[in-house]
């Protein structure tokens, strides 16, 4: 157990972050949601603006600075 409380105290200390598995997105730290659609999504963040381009995307999880995404991704980059 105390390894999940260091890594999770690492990323929590993060102003942001993103991480990919299978077909789930998972986004930390953002501000806003401008675009939330089934193959695009739209991200404010402290320093830039996120936009993730794919199919299916539906949300499984959601708070007031994080989610996570389940869908095929394609692209994403920074606006």
């Amino acid at each position: 157990m105390h390894i999940y409380k260091t890594i999770k105290n690492f990323l929590l200390d993060q102003d942001y972050y993103i991480d990919l598995w299978q077909e789930n997105i998972h986004i930390y730290g953002f501000q806003k949601i401008d675009v939330l659609q089934e193959n695009r999504a739209v991200f404010v963040l402290e320093k830039f603006t996120l936009e993730i381009l794919g199919n299916n995307f539906r949300v499984l999880k959601l708070t007031n600075k994080e989610i996570l995404l389940q869908g095929s991704l394609k692209e994403m980059r920074k606006l």
